[in-house]
C-alpha cells in the first residue's frame, strides 16, 4: 500500500511538472514570435487596414482631414494640417485610370466631406466644452481661415486641371477622327495587320477620351462644391469674428417680437460697417 501511494504521488508530481514546463515553453515561443516575424506580420496587416480605411493616395491629392481645434501651440506645430499639397498631373491620371479615380475623384470627395464636417461644427457646444472659451474660439477661427485660404489656392489648381483636360479632349477628338480615316483606308485595301493595329489604337484613344470627359465633369462638380463651401465659410467667419466678444462671454441678444427698431437706438446691435468704424 505504501508503494502504491508513493507511485501515485510521483505520477502527480510528474504531471504537474509537465504542465508547468509546457506553460513556460509556450510562453517562451510566444515571446520569441513577438520579437520576430509575428509582430511585423500583425503590424503590416494593421497598416493595410489603416490604408484601406483612410483611402490610399489622399496625401498625393493633398488632403488631410484633421482639426487642430483646441490644441496648444506646441501641439499644433507637431500636428500640421496640410490640405492641398502635391497635385497629381492629368497625364498621370489618364495613364492609370484606377489610380486616377482614387487620386482625383475619391480624394476630392473625402476632402469635401471633411471640409463640410468642419463647417457643421456646433460652435456653442465646442465652446461650452472648453476650459478656455476664447482660446477655443481663436483656434476654430484659425482652422476656418486656413481652410478658406487653402481652398482658394486649390480652386486655382482645379481650374488649371480643367483647362488641361479640355485640351486633352480636343487633341483626343482629332486623333480619333484621324484614326477613323486611316482605318477606312486600311479596310478598303484589305490590309489586315494595319486594320488590327488601328482598331487597337482607336479603342485605346476612345477609352482615354471617355475617361478625360468623365474627369472633366467631376472636376466641374468639385469646383462648384468647394466654392459653395468657401462661401459659407466666409459667412461663418464674418459672423464669428464680429460677435467674438459675445461668444466668449456666452451672451445672448434677444430680438423682440414687436420689432428691432429700438435695438439700434439702444446700441444693442450694429451693422458690420458700424462696428468696424468704432474699432
Amino acid at each position: 500500500m505504501a508503494l502504491q501511494t508513493e507511485i501515485k504521488d510521483f505520477t502527480k508530481k510528474v504531471l504537474l511538472l509537465g504542465i508547468v514546463l509546457s506553460f513556460f515553453i509556450n510562453l517562451i515561443f510566444t515571446y520569441i514570435s513577438s520579437l520576430s516575424g509575428g509582430n511585423s506580420t500583425y503590424a503590416a496587416g494593421n497598416d493595410a487596414n489603416f490604408r484601406r480605411v483612410s483611402v490610399p493616395y489622399l496625401g498625393n491629392t493633398g488632403i488631410a482631414i484633421s482639426m487642430n481645434i483646441g490644441l496648444k501651440d506646441k501641439q499644433k506645430q507637431d500636428t500640421p494640417v496640410n490640405l492641398y499639397g502635391d497635385v497629381m498631373p492629368i497625364g498621370e491620371v489618364l495613364a492609370d485610370t484606377s489610380v486616377g479615380q482614387k487620386k482625383l475623384i475619391s480624394s476630392n470627395m473625402v476632402a469635401a466631406a471633411g471640409y463640410l464636417n468642419i463647417l457643421k461644427t456646433d460652435v456653442n457646444k465646442l465652446l461650452d466644452s472648453a476650459t478656455d472659451r476664447e482660446a477655443m474660439l481663436e483656434s476654430f477661427l484659425d482652422q476656418l481661415k486656413f481652410r478658406y485660404i487653402s481652398t482658394n489656392t486649390y480652386l486655382s489648381i482645379l481650374s488649371a486641371q480643367v483647362t488641361e483636360l479640355q485640351g486633352t479632349i480636343t487633341t483626343s477628338n482629332t486623333s480619333i477622327e484621324t484614326i477613323k480615316t486611316s482605318l477606312t483606308a486600311a479596310y478598303k485595301n484589305l490590309d489586315y495587320d494595319k486594320t488590327e493595329d488601328l482598331i487597337t489604337n482607336y479603342l485605346a484613344e476612345k477609352q482615354k477620351n471617355t475617361y478625360a470627359q468623365t474627369y472633366l465633369v467631376f472636376l466641374g462638380k468639385f469646383i462648384s462644391t468647394y466654392q459653395v463651401l468657401n462661401t459659407y465659410n466666409k459667412t461663418l467667419l464674418d459672423t464669428l469674428i464680429n460677435n467674438k466678444e459675445a461668444l466668449v462671454k456666452n451672451v445672448t441678444i434677444v430680438l423682440p417680437d414687436s420689432g428691432t427698431n429700438l435695438m439700434k437706438q439702444l446700441n444693442l446691435i450694429k451693422t458690420e460697417a458700424e462696428w468696424k468704424s468704432t474699432q
